[in-house]
């Protein structure tokens, strides 16, 4: 799995120089070691979304609940689901970095409070309401734009140390 794992990033790094180069510019490690950030949040997102979207599906056609209440379901199982993985993979504390796993949990629900809950509340309104597209539909087209927004806010806030252990 590790050599597979290897060889991916080797694939991308070179596909990603090579469109780089097409605009005479050179990617930097640290530019690089975000990309991989990014991807790995990427990986968990959409597993997240498929816990996400099944929680939604479940609690909306299921238990016949409205797509606000099915959508706040969805939220508190997949924010812990993302914190877990995001936790253990994407953002681990770096060497010196100390931080509380439940401060931790607490600002993972706050930050997707904000694009997962209260803006999806928001695209979902639009999208269903005003635009007539399916309840279905809602959640997919969303996560095109809470994606980036998460990102950022994950990785300079969520999981940031809350000390510096020397």
């Amino acid at each position: 799995m590790k050599k597979l794992q290897e060889q991916l990033e080797r694939i991308i790094r070179v596909v990603l120089e090579w469109i780089l180069h097409l605009f005479g510019k050179e990617l930097k490690e640290e530019q690089w070691e975000v990309c991989l950030q990014f991807i790995g949040f990427a990986v968990v997102g959409v597993s997240n979304f498929l816990v996400s979207y099944g929680t939604y599906a479940l609690f909306l056609k299921c238990f016949d609940f409205s797509y606000h209440a099915a959508n706040v379901m969805a939220f508190i199982i997949s924010v812990y689901n993302a914190f877990y993985w995001n936790n253990k993979y994407v953002f681990r504390e770096e060497d010196g970095e100390k931080r509380s796993w439940w401060k931790t949990l607490v600002k993972t629900y706050m930050s997707y409070a904000f694009s997962g809950l209260f803006l999806t509340e928001i695209l979902l309104f639009v999208e269903i309401n005003v635009l007539g597209l399916p309840e279905m539909l809602g959640p997919v087209i969303n996560l095109f734009i809470t994606t980036p927004i998460n990102f950022v806010m994950n990785k300079f806030w969520t999981f940031q140390g809350d000390e510096k252990v020397q």
